[in-house]
Protein backbone atom coordinates (compact mmCIF):
# COMPACT_ATOMS: atom_id res chain seq x y z
CA UNK A 1 0.00 0.00 0.00
CA UNK A 2 1.41 3.42 -0.94
CA UNK A 3 2.11 5.85 1.85
CA UNK A 4 2.27 9.63 1.60
CA UNK A 5 5.87 9.63 2.83
CA UNK A 6 6.98 6.63 0.73
CA UNK A 7 10.30 6.85 -1.09
CA UNK A 8 10.11 5.57 -4.64
CA UNK A 9 12.76 3.49 -6.40
CA UNK A 10 12.24 3.53 -10.17
CA UNK A 11 13.86 0.65 -12.05
CA UNK A 12 14.42 1.04 -15.77
CA UNK A 13 14.84 -2.07 -17.86
CA UNK A 14 13.27 -4.69 -20.03
CA UNK A 15 10.06 -6.71 -19.79
CA UNK A 16 11.30 -8.43 -16.62
CA UNK A 17 11.51 -5.05 -14.89
CA UNK A 18 8.12 -3.88 -16.10
CA UNK A 19 6.54 -7.28 -15.52
CA UNK A 20 5.27 -7.91 -19.06
CA UNK A 21 4.34 -11.44 -19.99
CA UNK A 22 5.83 -12.03 -23.48
CA UNK A 23 3.13 -14.56 -24.34
CA UNK A 24 0.23 -12.12 -24.21
CA UNK A 25 1.63 -8.69 -23.22
CA UNK A 26 -0.31 -8.65 -19.94
CA UNK A 27 1.55 -7.71 -16.76
CA UNK A 28 2.45 -10.28 -14.15
CA UNK A 29 1.02 -9.65 -10.67
CA UNK A 30 3.14 -7.21 -8.65
CA UNK A 31 3.97 -9.93 -6.11
CA UNK A 32 5.90 -12.02 -8.68
CA UNK A 33 7.68 -9.22 -10.58
CA UNK A 34 11.24 -8.80 -9.31
CA UNK A 35 10.40 -5.21 -8.44
CA UNK A 36 7.58 -6.48 -6.21
CA UNK A 37 9.88 -9.02 -4.58
CA UNK A 38 12.40 -6.22 -3.93
CA UNK A 39 9.65 -4.06 -2.42
CA UNK A 40 8.64 -6.88 -0.08
CA UNK A 41 12.27 -7.28 1.06
CA UNK A 42 12.75 -3.58 1.85
CA UNK A 43 11.74 -1.79 5.00
CA UNK A 44 8.34 -0.17 5.02
CA UNK A 45 8.35 3.23 3.36
CA UNK A 46 9.70 2.19 -0.06
CA UNK A 47 7.79 1.80 -3.28
CA UNK A 48 9.46 0.07 -6.24
CA UNK A 49 8.18 0.45 -9.77
CA UNK A 50 9.45 -0.75 -13.13
CA UNK A 51 9.51 1.23 -16.36
CA UNK A 52 10.01 -0.71 -19.61
CA UNK A 53 12.81 1.39 -21.10
CA UNK A 54 16.21 2.81 -20.32
CA UNK A 55 16.75 6.23 -18.80
CA UNK A 56 16.87 8.94 -21.43
CA UNK A 57 19.69 10.91 -19.79
CA UNK A 58 19.91 14.43 -18.52
CA UNK A 59 21.71 16.64 -16.05
CA UNK A 60 22.33 16.35 -12.30
CA UNK A 61 23.88 18.74 -9.81
CA UNK A 62 26.06 16.84 -7.33
CA UNK A 63 25.97 19.87 -5.00
CA UNK A 64 29.32 18.85 -3.52
CA UNK A 65 28.10 15.35 -2.60
CA UNK A 66 30.31 12.56 -3.98
CA UNK A 67 27.48 10.03 -3.64
CA UNK A 68 25.21 12.03 -5.93
CA UNK A 69 28.06 12.43 -8.42
CA UNK A 70 28.56 8.64 -8.45
CA UNK A 71 24.84 8.07 -8.88
CA UNK A 72 24.82 10.44 -11.84
CA UNK A 73 27.82 8.71 -13.41
CA UNK A 74 26.26 5.26 -13.14
CA UNK A 75 22.93 6.58 -14.44
CA UNK A 76 24.80 8.12 -17.36
CA UNK A 77 26.35 4.79 -18.31
CA UNK A 78 22.95 3.12 -18.21
CA UNK A 79 21.10 5.87 -20.07
CA UNK A 80 20.43 6.43 -23.76
CA UNK A 81 22.04 9.88 -24.00
CA UNK A 82 24.33 10.16 -20.97
CA UNK A 83 24.19 12.42 -17.93
CA UNK A 84 26.00 15.72 -17.44
CA UNK A 85 27.18 15.98 -13.84
CA UNK A 86 27.55 19.50 -12.47
CA UNK A 87 30.13 19.36 -9.69
CA UNK A 88 31.68 16.06 -10.78
CA UNK A 89 34.86 17.08 -8.94
CA UNK A 90 33.09 15.86 -5.79
CA UNK A 91 34.05 12.34 -6.93
CA UNK A 92 37.58 13.05 -5.64
CA UNK A 93 36.27 13.18 -2.06
CA UNK A 94 36.04 9.43 -1.59
CA UNK A 95 37.01 7.72 -4.86
CA UNK A 96 39.43 9.79 -6.95
CA UNK A 97 39.69 7.28 -9.82
CA UNK A 98 35.97 6.40 -9.89
CA UNK A 99 35.37 7.81 -13.39
CA UNK A 100 38.28 5.86 -14.87
CA UNK A 101 37.23 2.61 -13.20
CA UNK A 102 33.61 3.07 -14.27
CA UNK A 103 34.76 3.70 -17.84
CA UNK A 104 36.89 0.55 -17.76
CA UNK A 105 33.94 -1.70 -16.90
CA UNK A 106 31.32 0.00 -19.05
CA UNK A 107 33.03 0.03 -22.45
Amino acid sequence: MARDDARTIVCFGDSNTYGANPADGARWPRSVRWTGVLRAALDDGFEVTGVPHRLRGGRIDAAGDHRIAMLGAVAGVCSQQGVVIEGAEALAISFPDFAERLASVSS
